[in-house]
């Protein structure tokens, strides 16, 4: 993370802090915010990133889902998007194998497809 993003992230949790209640500190959760607490530009930006993932051909998805060796059968008739909703579904229910994507991320690129790579550790970005 760099100072300008810590920045950003600062402003967004002191506006967070101010819009909510006043609670003592112990009290507080942070993991209940509702969605509206987030950036709407932080929104768009992962929107986009959806946008550009459900782009990507279906072929791309199966050679990544090989590379990372993640057990997602795919069907012949599946379509790129079904291979796409089975991927987030499959990140949804393995926190681990996010964890490895933002490894890889900062290590190596993938080989399979560097762009899918590249747009789920963005999507996966903690900042």
């Amino acid at each position: 993370m760099k100072t300008h993003q810590l920045a950003k992230a600062l402003r967004e949790l002191a506006d967070a802090l101010a819009n909510g209640p006043d609670l003592d500190l112990r009290n507080l959760n942070l993991a209940s915010q509702p969605l509206s607490q987030f950036s709407s530009s932080k929104i768009n930006v992962n929107l986009d990133t959806l946008l550009s993932l459900a782009r990507i051909g279906k072929q791309s998805w199966e050679g990544y889902i090989r590379e990372m060796g993640w057990a997602i059968s795919i069907n012949p008739r599946d379509s790129s998007r079904d291979v796409m909703g089975k991927v987030l579904r499959f990140l949804e229910a393995h926190p681990e194998a996010r964890d490895v994507i933002k490894k890889r991320a900062a290590n190596e690129p993938g080989r399979a497809s560097p762009e899918l790579s590249r747009a789920l550790s963005f999507l996966l970005k903690e900042d």
